[in-house]
């Protein structure tokens, strides 16, 4: 089934929409909104035929991108509620919990980069280290240290617009 985007996204508009309202979603609808576009663009280069109904096909598509992306925003959300409680309770000051906010997240992009881009952006953010302090300390030249940070700003990019952070 092949039909060009503005028909399929024209014709399963109010479909996106429904499911919006069906998951009671009314913060960031239009987030939600274009995730649902992507997942039908994306529901309409996977489906064949032979396996059923369109419409079903992109309907199943489309809400299970957006509880997708609900699940992990609630899980975000818990997470960083317990190291709220736990903060607290430790009586740290907000640049602890700054800290420790930045460090989750850059453990959490460990499994989307290299080693070498994670050398450089703990010691980058962690640290503050320029790429010259980098290079010493990892014995290669400062150019490799500075082509380590541009891949991973590069990949940090596509990820975010994929929806990591």
């Amino acid at each position: 089934m092949y039909k060009p985007y503005d028909q399929l996204h024209n014709q399963f508009k109010p479909m996106i929409f429904h499911i919006i309202k069906k998951l009671d979603i009314h913060r960031n609808r239009q987030e939600f909104y274009q995730i649902g576009c992507i997942a039908l663009w994306e529901a309409s280069l996977r489906y064949e035929e032979d396996k059923g109904e369109f419409k079903s096909f992109a309907y199943s598509y489309i809400i299970g991108r957006m509880k997708t992306e609900l699940s992990k925003e609630r899980k975000l959300k818990e997470k960083l509620y317990r190291l709220a409680s736990y903060s607290t309770q430790k009586g740290m000051t907000e640049d602890d919990y700054t800290l420790i906010v930045t460090r989750s997240v850059i453990d959490d992009l460990s499994t989307n980069l290299t080693p070498h881009q994670m050398k450089w952006i703990k010691a980058f953010c962690y640290q503050g280290k320029t790429p010259s302090e980098i290079a010493e300390d990892e014995g290669v030249s400062s150019s490799a240290v500075k082509g380590w940070r541009r891949d991973t700003l590069s990949k940090l990019r596509r990820l975010n617009r994929k929806d990591l952070l």
